[in-house]
């Protein structure tokens, strides 16, 4: 789609960072018209019913009616790449989610990260007026799952490392709804760009009292390139990657669920809730949703989307928007839930009923390991499509 000045929009890199740019771009009325990726795997697919597509896709775009966006750390090789491709349409670089990597030693530069670094000393210190002995426990990616064994892993971790009261601070209200299932009621709620300056402060100042619980981000140790000779779930890299925990480690389960108010509109044991939205993988076309909800509509489902209240239910079904502290029993009282792999999965790990998980069939990032191998949920019935 071209927005209303006649200008395609094309993204390069299909990642995380491209999905928020994505998103921004939708909730402007402007719809990308393809995303470019190196990765045979990902081409075919779609994120929102955006295809993602070979590079060589660029050459179908004039120069003058066009523009490629890239949010990626590898800018310069890409924009080189398109060029090589006979591109010679605008080429932009937007922020990242990682926005405070940038590689340069101009003084404009400088200056600005001198700023952002003043900025994240200034919000430390009002973390640390509300919070002034505690042990800061850092989820820096908006993200479900993350938070989940984030806060999973931590009692063991704490209790091994004699570590004292601990206040978390999160990104978003949904990853505050998953650490208040875990019992944590001392939480600090930052936005993205926050987040990244205090997650600088907190390596510029060398804060002690502090635990950054997240596998890949900020890029302190690479540990993410280490999947490219070896292999551990993503369950397992917090366990040993963040935490260090080897041995007998049970993580532990939340305990603060509430009851799904919504149990009277709903048929026990014959409705299904689908979840057809993630942020870390892959979307499947709308088609593959609207095919299970025919399917389980035809066997006499109740059908449900859980949304976010803001994303579109599935054809045929309901709109399911809840707190996160009711979803475990919305499940159980539904009976099924066949989700894409996401955090919502990570929440009802220990849910009862069936679960089933929906994989696509792409590899994780820049390593060799296909997502459904790292995302591997044990005991869920599994779908890989593609």
């Amino acid at each position: 789609m071209i927005d209303n000045m006649g200008t395609a929009y094309i993204l390069f890199g299909h990642c995380r960072a491209t999905e928020d740019v994505a998103d921004d771009l939708l909730s402007c009325g402007i719809t990308p018209a393809a995303i470019l990726d190196n990765n045979p795997s990902k081409q075919g697919l779609f994120y929102r019913a955006i295809p993602i597509v070979s590079p060589e896709h660029i050459r179908t775009y004039r120069a003058k009616d066009s523009a490629v966006w890239i949010a990626s750390r590898h800018f310069a090789a890409m924009a080189a790449q398109l060029r090589r491709l006979g591109y010679e349409g605008e080429i932009k670089k937007v922020n990242e989610y990682n926005s405070f990597v940038e590689y340069s030693l101009s003084d404009e530069t400088f200056n600005r990260k001198v700023e952002r670094i003043q900025r994240g000393v200034a919000l430390l210190e009002r973390v640390r007026v509300r919070y002034p002995v505690r042990h800061l426990v850092v989820c820096p990616y908006n993200a479900l799952g993350d938070v989940y064994w984030a806060m999973a892993y931590w009692p063991l971790y704490r209790a091994k490392n004699e570590i004292g009261e601990a206040a978390v601070i999160v990104v978003g209200d949904g990853c505050r709804q998953v650490a208040e299932l875990f019992g944590m009621r001392d939480i600090v709620v930052l936005g993205g760009t926050e987040m990244d300056e205090l997650v600088q402060a907190l390596i510029f100042t060398r804060e002690g009292n502090c635990t950054i619980a997240h596998h890949d981000r900020p890029y302190t140790d690479n540990t993410i390139e280490w999947l490219n000779g070896h292999f551990l779930s993503f369950i397992d890299y917090y366990r040993y990657a963040v935490y260090g925990l080897y041995g007998e480690t049970v993580p532990a389960v939340p305990m603060d669920w509430e009851r799904f108010a919504g149990a009277a509109d709903m048929p026990d044991g014959r409705a299904a809730i689908l979840a057809p939205y993630a942020k870390s993988v892959v979307q499947l076309p709308i088609s593959f949703w609207e095919d299970l909800v025919d399917e389980y509509s035809e066997r006499g489902y109740d059908l449900h989307t859980h949304t976010d209240g803001h994303e579109a239910p599935i054809r045929g079904t309901k709109a399911l928007h809840l707190p996160l502290a009711q979803l475990k029993a919305a499940a159980e009282h539904a009976g099924t839930f066949i989700g894409i792999r996401s955090g919502l999965c990570d929440l009802l790990h220990t849910a009862d009923c069936r679960k089933i998980v929906v994989f696509p069939d792409c590899y994780y990032s820049s390593t060799p390991h296909k997502v459904a191998d790292f995302f591997a949920l044990p005991g869920w019935e599994s779908i890989v499509y593609g």
